[in-house]
């Protein structure tokens, strides 16, 4: 693979990445397993987590408010796969419940994120996530 081509894959995929977080973070508004755009830009495994976390956010009654901040790092590259590796920042993401009070008085904090996406043709999307617990990394 020739260095442009690794770095136009790096970029394309970082891209997905943040994208898909940006599609979470309105999904997240609403606990909405059902957000169209959840699809956007995550497939397979990663898809079913996010409409899983959606799931249960609704299940409890909550909806989560505020933004996360990523730092994503690409560790490995090969012809149609990147994978990521991040520390998000959810210290302003925070749950609430229907009163619009916060869910409890446990902050956000630091969580270890994994993804690889893959290259579908001319589309990226994240098919594999893994989101550690609050503390599994420092930022």
């Amino acid at each position: 693979m020739s260095e442009a081509t690794q770095l136009s894959s790096e970029s394309a995929a970082v891209a997905v990445y943040r994208a898909m977080w940006d599609d979470v973070v309105i999904a997240a508004r609403t606990s909405d397993a059902e957000q169209p755009q959840l699809d956007d830009h995550a497939g397979g495994g990663a898809l079913q987590l996010l409409r899983h976390m959606m799931q249960e956010d609704k299940r409890q009654g909550v909806v989560t408010k505020g933004r996360p901040k990523f730092a994503p790092q690409v560790v490995k590259v090969g012809a149609s796969t990147v994978v990521i590796q991040d520390c998000a920042d959810g210290s302003r993401w925070l749950q609430y419940a229907k009163d619009g009070s916060l869910k409890d008085d446990v902050p956000g904090g630091h969580h270890r994120v994994d993804a690889t996406v893959r290259k579908h043709g001319r589309r990226w999307l994240v098919e594999s996530l893994y989101i550690g617990e609050v503390g599994t990394c420092v930022e």
